[in-house]
């Protein structure tokens, strides 16, 4: 039985720059990651409980 062959989407323009600038970026800082989002969270929820 074969496997259906699908197309690989080509990014170009501003999204193609974008990817790479991140992809560059990453490759520079390995292993750090943005938790940002979900700091923001949980102070919300620690605000919603009256922790904060």
């Amino acid at each position: 039985m074969a496997t259906a062959i699908r197309a690989i989407p080509t990014l170009f323009g501003d999204t193609a720059l974008r990817f790479e600038r991140e992809a560059a970026n990453t490759e520079q800082n390995p292993g750090t990651q943005d938790y940002r989002h979900e700091a923001e969270i949980v102070t919300e929820y620690l605000k919603t409980i009256g922790m904060l």
